[in-house]
């Protein structure tokens, strides 16, 4: 797949599919790590996904992309008949 579009940043739309893929990736693909390079080669960005080792400095400082937009689907509560 070639991307003819590289020097444009990605819409809305784009950024929120690619957040969702990236999920997919993660939970399916990465099985102990991936490293991958990406950009342009004269300035190349280094992404290393991986489940065995713990995140560069604090994990509160990862945010999770669209969590706020994650809405709770029920609260059933054996009180409440729900």
């Amino acid at each position: 797949m070639y991307e003819e579009r590289l020097d444009e940043p990605l819409s809305g739309e784009e950024l929120e599919l690619f957040v969702q893929y990236l999920h997919r990736f993660a939970n399916h693909d990465v099985d102990v790590s991936v490293r991958m390079e990406a950009g342009y080669p004269e300035h190349p960005v280094y992404v290393l996904f991986g489940r065995d080792c713990p995140p560069v400095g604090d994990a509160a400082d990862y945010r999770r992309p669209f969590s706020d937009r994650r809405q709770v689907t029920s609260k059933s509560d054996i009180d409440d008949g729900g």
